[in-house]
């Protein structure tokens, strides 16, 4: 299941180099939905950030004195404006707090960082920290957008990888936007989800979704990946022929389906819409063509789902 995506749950991040008190917290925030990636370095904190679910994270949570680097030996004073600086510029939207077990550390940034962002102690506060970071988190628009389509983030994120539910989540959140980079961008990525789809599907139906049809092996490309979905979609509806209204295959998917409409309609809109988009005619995307796409996505997602389990 991808991080974040349940209903009533949300991901975040804490950075301290004590992993009992790290294992604690953990404890803790489950209590309240909250799944808590941990890291014991800002390195390691990176390295998550900038990971497969980075996008899913919703909070974080900074040791005021922690490692930077995962080979450190000894806390660094300057970690916190370090940390500070990389995720406000990385995550400018994330709600993100201190905590610290060191009274006079406690006093100092509270006083400094007063409306900035919020500085808690180790021992005392981790209930109302938890609490404020979980109220701050279902108010960004992205996890809205998760739990509202929560079915459809969990089945990317369980068959097609973290980084595609992160995509998804993209798709949703850009899909009313009116600007042609917005629009372009948001085509593209449900060209691609379609295409991962079709891996995915190779994988456990290999029947479906043959070899020839998800491998590109060409002279200087061998082994590069190639999703050929025209291929795909005539092998699924068992190669229909609409003159002699016959079928030289097997028919994993009916032609007149919603399905197969749903999956013709995807490839050929995002395909047709992005070269629209650099010409000079009147079929240019707008905002609705990208919903309508979107929203047929999320239906194929749904028989990805129900096909992986036959």
């Amino acid at each position: 299941m991808v991080t974040g995506a349940e209903v009533g749950r949300v991901t975040m991040l804490a950075i301290d180099d004590d992993r009992k008190y790290l294992d604690a917290l953990f404890r803790d925030s489950r209590k309240l939905g909250i799944d808590l990636l941990q890291a014991a370095s800002l390195e390691e904190g990176k390295e998550i950030l900038e990971g497969a679910g980075g996008r899913s994270i919703a909070g974080i949570i900074l040791d005021v004195e922690c490692y930077r680097r995962r080979s450190d030996e000894t806390p660094d004073s300057g970690f916190i404006i370090a940390a500070t600086k990389y995720f406000t510029e990385k995550a400018p939207d994330t709600p993100l707090v201190a905590i610290t077990g060191v009274q006079p550390l406690y006093d100092r940034y509270r006083k400094d960082f007063d409306g900035i962002w919020k500085v808690y102690r180790k021992g005392r506060d981790e209930a109302e920290m938890l609490r404020y970071l979980r109220e701050r988190a279902f108010g960004l628009e992205r996890v809205k957008v998760v739990h509202r389509y929560h079915d459809a983030v969990e089945i990317a994120g369980k068959y097609l990888g973290e980084d595609a539910a992160a995509d998804l989540a993209d798709c949703l959140i850009g899909m009313g936007e009116t600007s042609p980079h917005r629009i372009r961008g948001t085509l593209a990525n449900l060209r691609t989800l379609q295409e991962r789809i079709y891996v995915a599907l190779h994988g456990f139906r290999p029947d479906m979704v043959p070899e020839a049809f998800v491998v590109f092996r060409g002279k200087g490309e061998a082994g590069k990946s190639s999703v050929n979905v025209a291929r795909i979609l005539e092998h699924l509806k068992g190669n229909y022929d609409p003159k002699t209204q016959r079928y030289e295959g097997t028919i994993h998917i009916h032609h007149r389906s919603a399905t197969y409409r749903f999956s013709e309609m995807v490839y050929k809109v995002t395909s047709d819409g992005i070269h629209a988009l650099d010409g000079d005619g009147p079929a240019k995307p707008t905002r609705y063509t990208v919903q309508t796409v979107t929203f047929a996505l999320l239906d194929l997602l749904l028989w990805l789902k129900e096909t992986a389990g036959k």
